[in-house]
């Protein structure tokens, strides 16, 4: 009886001391995911905007190239990524156009595998649309989100705007023969109602019916005056519903109503704080700031909402918060992504918590 008392007892206690260490080595794996994290997101603390001694009011966050950057929670995994069986769409290629959805995640657009790619940081997942099915992407370039999850791509090869939802279905198609002859952009309207497509080599904005896909009306012709464009590529509304148009050739945004009326301009051509030289996209945020990104500056110039330019990130160059063909840009809840397009990857930024939220007036050291 004692024997058995004895050996009940023993059980018990091995019991307890089992789950006590399983429970100190949950602790520890959380600890050590905890740390890995935070040593991610540190990797880049020292890359900010403004430089000092300027108070810094950005950071560098983040830097993908592909599958293993999201995927890798350890030197190890990467190694493992990296040595498995590659696909064509595990590396970004040919990045063009980024986006970030209402879960936070990044849509990259690859022209190059003709793929729509999305990066979950958080979940640590890379998804491929696009690929497979009746409808596959030829040559992706820009994209706009709508709600649902729904992401608007203007495919340039297939001369059609294809929606595709959060699940990697096609769920529409616009564009009939002749409709589009070279589509590089797509923006939603803030209602839902019409799609707003960038006809780069037509030098026109078509304006498609969201539901039925019927061409409602289009804008612009070749030219460089108020409401002309050469090469307009690149598209996005802001909060009042003002549509914004990167006139890539001539060197500026034009600004116009919903309806195709031309209101305002944006940047001119020089080397000056706020011109342009080879605008490449547009995004405007939650607080009306504007993002414009230049392909021969290779640095995104940050606006507000009255077109007063604040500063600027980036320089040339293939280092962290550097460019070699600054292309895509999206921002959304105080974050903002960059497409390097030579440099073959996406660039993540975000605000610092500074109580006012906006970034400082530009000045000479910047650029």
């Amino acid at each position: 009886m004692r024997e058995n008392k004895f050996a009940r007892r023993a059980g018990i206690l091995c019991l307890t001391l089992a789950c006590l260490a399983s429970g100190l080595n949950a602790d520890a794996v959380a600890g050590r995911d905890k740390k890995k994290k935070a040593a991610r997101e540190d990797a880049y603390a020292a890359y900010v905007w403004p430089p000092p001694p300027d108070e810094p009011r950005i950071r560098l966050v983040d830097v993908i190239h592909g599958r293993v950057d999201v995927e890798a929670e350890s030197k190890w995994r990467r190694m493992l990524l990296g040595a498995s069986p590659s696909s064509p769409y595990d590396r970004l290629e040919k990045p063009f156009a980024v986006a970030i959805d209402e879960e936070g995640r990044l849509l990259v657009t690859d022209s190059a595998s003709g793929s729509l790619i999305r990066f979950d940081r958080e979940g640590r997942k890379m998804d491929v649309f696009g690929t497979q099915g009746p409808i596959r992407l030829k040559t992706p370039l820009g994209m706009g989100t709508g709600p649902g999850g729904i992401v608007y791509v203007a495919d340039v090869g297939l001369r059609k705007v294809v929606a595709i939802d959060a699940e990697g279905a096609v769920r529409a198609v616009y564009g009939k023969k002749g409709e589009l002859d070279n589509p590089t952009d797509v923006v939603l309207s803030p209602d839902g109602g019409r799609l707003y497509v960038a006809d780069s080599r037509a030098h026109r904005i078509v304006v498609l019916d969201a539901q039925s896909g019927a061409v409602a009306f289009s804008f612009g012709t070749r030219g460089h005056e108020d409401g002309e464009f050469s090469y307009p590529t690149s598209l996005a509304f802001n909060h009042e519903g003002d549509l914004f148009v990167v006139d890539q050739l001539n060197a500026r945004v034009q600004v116009f109503t919903a309806d195709g009326d031309y209101l305002d301009q944006l940047g001119r051509r020089g080397v000056g704080f706020g011109d342009l030289v080879r605008p490449k996209d547009i995004a405007v945020d939650e607080a009306g700031r504007i993002y414009v990104s230049d392909n021969a500056f290779n640095n995104i110039q940050i606006f507000d909402a009255d077109f007063s330019l604040l500063t600027f990130v980036g320089e040339g160059g293939r280092g962290p918060g550097q460019f070699a063909g600054a292309s895509g840009i999206a921002a959304r809840d105080g974050r903002f992504a960059v497409v390097d397009q030579l440099g073959q990857r996406v660039q993540l930024f975000r605000y610092l918590d500074s109580g006012d939220g906006k970034a400082s007036p530009a000045s000479s050291s910047h650029r």
